[in-house]
């Protein structure tokens, strides 16, 4: 069954206002925090890094004309007064989740809490009759991708898959350029991702290293590149073939140490990191380790890691079209290259995760079976913020003009973090079966050679 919702800002706008409410006339008004009528109401749950920056200081900083924050959550206590400290957010502080939306009833619950568990908030905050902001990936799994799907269909609450990589400008020129049929009939796409080893460290180091709370990294990192590939080609992914090995990490070492911090081999490991020395991330974990049990600065080569450093796969498109694709993980190169391959030419990109230049070159080079020019070359500046000025496109699409036309459709719902996260996990099987796995069939959504609106 095919849910028929419509994922447009303007939807999810007008649905903050019906589903509050709805809601009001079955929940409790004893706690609830009153905000300006003029702003959208909204509360988080989750604040690791990103939560307590992204989506809370930098929300009270640059959108508290649009928005409050109206509520804060996680379940360790400590790191919640010193995220709430951080944010500067004089709002309820809640380590249960459902206690927080039946006192504070937002009209958004944005989702920044670990990745396995996004699902529950998610499906929690549409019972509740909220919209959500949820941070990619929106699960780990096709179980807990299903249950998603099955709960929006009953909301009339709207989700929204915070994908950034959509936004950067040259990626929006791209996906432009292509919507204007630069390259003619898709054909083929090579699209090659790397992570330097300070990058991977920090995954190996956190909850991300363990397939049941991150889904490894085809799940946790990779949806990114899945979602943007799947956006590009306004199509779904059909059938993944791939290959997987943890070759570096884990248990590939003859020492290891307790965590970076109590660890008798500091002079000789490459990837020893001291987190006391960083105040933030010392007073957000460290201090609140006692709480929970969460160690944020794990050895890289404890035994228990069970996710890939290499990756490779192949992946089929509804509509046809073929993508070579890999993740490396150990590398030093911190960067990547996308090519689209088709009838009238071949269009191009290649970057530095951390340019030293302000913009990126895309190389179109023409097909001579249609044409004798030249090959052309397009510079896009980045813009200000993070991820390529991304970030801020982004986040002002959801916080200060929703409404806004998305003509190039970058906004984000249910089903495609739905294709994403299904593109991961058909690769994670495929690497312990050994065989190619079909996307249909991983939950009730089915490919389409075009995209839905």
């Amino acid at each position: 069954m095919e849910s028929n919702k419509n994922y447009s800002r303007r939807s999810f706008l007008q649905t903050s206002g019906a589903t509050l409410g709805a809601s009001l006339v079955t929940l409790p008004f004893a706690n609830v925090v009153k905000a300006s009528p003029a702003k959208r109401r909204m509360a988080l749950v989750g604040t690791g890094v990103r939560g307590v920056s992204m989506y809370g200081r930098g929300l009270l900083r640059n959108y508290s004309d649009y928005v409050e924050l109206v509520g804060v959550c996680d379940i360790n206590p400590g790191r919640l007064d010193y995220a709430a400290e951080f944010i500067g957010a004089d709002a309820p502080k809640y380590t249960d989740v459902e206690k927080m939306l039946a006192d504070v009833q937002p009209e958004t619950l944005i989702v920044t809490s670990r990745d396995d568990v996004h699902h529950e908030h998610i499906i929690k905050g549409l019972e509740y009759g909220c919209n959500v902001i949820c941070e990619k990936p929106m699960t780990i799994d096709e179980e807990k991708t299903q249950a998603v799907i099955d709960a929006d269909r009953k909301s009339a609450g709207n989700v929204i898959v915070t994908f950034n990589y959509r936004y950067p400008p040259y990626r929006a020129k791209m996906k432009q350029m292509i919507m204007d049929g630069i390259v003619g009939e898709m054909e083929q796409v090579e699209f090659h991702w790397n992570i330097a080893h300070g990058h991977l460290r920090n995954y190996m180091q956190r909850w991300h290293g363990h397939k049941e709370f991150g889904g490894s990294l085809w799940v946790h990192k990779s949806t990114h590149h899945f979602d943007m590939i799947n956006w590009y080609l306004d199509t779904d992914p059909a059938q993944v073939y791939a290959y997987g090995s943890l070759d570096f990490f884990g248990a590939n070492n003859d020492y290891r140490g307790n965590n970076c911090r109590d660890c008798q081999f500091t002079a000789k490991c490459p990837y020893h990191w001291d987190i006391t020395q960083n105040d933030h991330l010392r007073r957000l974990y460290t201090e609140n380790e006692h709480y929970d049990g969460y160690i944020r600065d794990n050895c890289v080569f404890r035994k228990d890691i069970d996710i890939y450093d290499r990756h490779a796969a192949v992946v089929k498109y509804a509509n046809g079209v073929y993508m070579n694709y890999s993740l490396t993980a150990n590398s030093d190169y911190p960067g990547f290259w996308l090519a689209f391959n088709g009838t009238k030419g071949r269009l191009e990109v290649r970057t530095h995760r951390y340019p030293e230049r302000d913009f990126e070159e895309i190389l179109f080079t023409p097909n001579a079976r249609y044409t004798n020019e030249p090959v052309r070359v397009v510079r896009v500046h980045h813009g200000e913020g993070g991820h390529w000025g991304g970030d801020p496109i982004l986040t002002d699409q959801l916080f200060k003009n929703p409404d806004k036309p998305d003509p190039l459709g970058q906004q984000a719902g249910v089903r495609d973090g739905a294709m994403s996260v299904l593109t991961g996990v058909a690769a994670r099987k495929s690497i312990e079966t050994g065989k190619p796995v079909d996307i249909e069939g991983l939950t009730d959504l089915k490919p389409m050679a075009k995209r839905p609106t």
